[in-house]
């Protein structure tokens, strides 16, 4: 009798174990897809301020061309996979080009230029957020018990978004 009582416990515990570990994972599938699709409508902003900033600010033409042909890939790629981590390097890329050949049009005082350094900035937390929800979700995901119980049922596998995140110039003012 007393071994039954004891082995109900034991079940009762690792069944509420179980439980509370199956909601853990769902809430932080949850948090990986807020934290994506926030990233994802950073990214988009980023690529509007890239696009509003070569509207405002002159620059050569072979930067411009390659800086428009990048914002409006961007702008075009759904969700956040491989193809959209190619074009979105494209697009820093560019950035890089416009701060190696041409920095005083980022360094100036404009609007667009202060806003481009902005959603920039903004993309890059986005990105170290989502990279942090997958993170803990993988970390849960990664436990034997997880994996052997199937715990996280038929969620997608959740990949890090790999960007480069240079800094772009702003006025010492």
């Amino acid at each position: 009798m007393v071994v039954a009582i004891a082995v109900v416990c034991i079940l009762a515990v690792l069944g509420l174990y179980l439980l509370g570990t199956a909601q853990r994972l769902d809430r932080l599938h949850a948090r990986v897809d807020a934290a994506g699709a926030a990233f994802d409508a950073q990214l988009r902003r980023r690529s509007a301020a890239v696009l509003s900033f070569v509207a405002a600010v002159s620059l050569d033409p072979v930067l411009v061309e390659s800086l428009l042909d990048a914002a409006r890939d961007a702008q075009h790629v759904p969700g956040l996979g491989h193809d959209r981590e190619v074009v979105e390097h494209g697009v820093t890329r560019a950035l890089g080009w416009i701060v190696a050949k041409a920095p005083e049009s980022l360094a100036n005082r404009s609007a667009a230029a202060s806003e481009l350094h902005d959603e920039a900035l903004r993309a890059s937390f986005a990105r170290s957020f989502y990279n942090d929800a997958i993170r803990d979700a993988l970390v849960v995901r990664d436990r034997r018990i997880v994996r052997w119980l199937g715990l996280a049922g038929h969620a997608p596998h959740p990949a890090y978004f790999e960007m480069d995140d240079e800094e772009l110039p702003v006025s010492k003012i």
